[in-house]
């Protein structure tokens, strides 16, 4: 009989074809595997962020209040022309900012997850996608304080929402879905050029003036107005906002349309990261 030590033991590349569909599988039977891991990561992360700002915890109220003071500020001293109003302007830009801190807030932390825990990815066999999704949960946490904020602001102006509000925080997910296909690329591309995703974040950030977020999207310009209708995240910013103060949809086909958009990106995001993942280690 052989003694096993003397047994030689050959291991060769496993060749399986990556597909769309694998990648969707494998995304989510890591992310489930890894949900303790992200659950102990955001609470670590959460609390030391706040720990450290003057303010501590009420920032995350004060924060989504100071971005909207300036356009407030132009709004009433005539340098800022939103257009026709149906609801308080500190209304509409509030929640206009909020979703587009949503989606800028979501595509950013997804696009820095690999590098800002790179020591887990050296050392440790935690799934990358789960590395790259840890600090979405903060995103998350800052999404729901700013919806409870959201009442505060309908009480102060004495309005009552719309029962279509309770649809608020789904009608609300495509962008996250968006901001984390696009973030998904830009983690796995940032591990190797790492100003890509400024570069990339800034540009994302010159669509917030061709998108109705703190003006409205009836415009008298023609050629901007075209410009508005085309944009994808016009439905996606519009569509929440006017169920939460209107009960109504303005476009349910330019809503489903954007939605689809944003699952597509979704999956091409996750998709091409699991195709360039196993070069994620060594870049880093």
């Amino acid at each position: 009989m052989a003694d096993p030590s003397s047994l030689v033991r050959s291991y060769s590349p496993r060749r399986t074809f990556q597909t769309p569909i694998r990648s969707i599988a494998m995304a989510w039977r890591e992310i489930y595997v890894s949900r303790h891991v992200i659950w102990q990561l955001f609470a670590r992360d959460f609390v030391a962020n706040l720990r450290q700002k003057v303010l501590g915890y009420l920032w995350v109220i004060i924060t989504p209040l100071l971005a909207i003071a300036s356009f407030v500020f132009l709004n009433y001293a005539g340098v800022l022309n939103p257009g026709e109003m149906s609801i308080p302007y500190p209304l509409f830009v509030y929640i206009g900012t909020s979703l587009w801190a949503l989606l800028m807030a979501t595509i950013t932390t997804v696009a820095n997850g690999l590098i800002g825990n790179s020591d887990l990815i050296i050392r440790t066999n935690i799934p990358k996608i789960g590395l790259s999704l840890t600090g979405l949960a903060n995103v998350l946490y800052n999404y729901i304080v700013g919806v409870v904020l959201l009442l505060v602001v309908f009480a102060f102006f004495r309005l009552s929402p719309h029962p279509g509000i309770l649809l608020y925080p789904i009608v609300s997910l495509p962008i996250i879905a968006l901001g984390v296909g696009v973030g998904l690329v830009l983690a796995v591309v940032g591990t190797v050029a790492r100003d890509v995703t400024p570069i990339a974040v800034s540009i994302l950030g010159l669509l917030m003036y061709v998108t109705p977020v703190v003006f409205n999207a009836d415009l008298s310009n023609p050629v901007l107005r075209r410009i508005i209708i085309a944009n994808p995240l016009t439905y996606l910013v519009d569509t929440p906002r006017s169920l939460a103060t209107l009960g109504v949809i303005p476009s349910p086909i330019g809503y489903f349309l954007a939605t689809l958009l944003s699952l597509v990106m979704l999956w091409i995001g996750i998709h091409a990261f699991y195709l360039v993942q196993d070069k994620v280690a060594e870049r880093l």
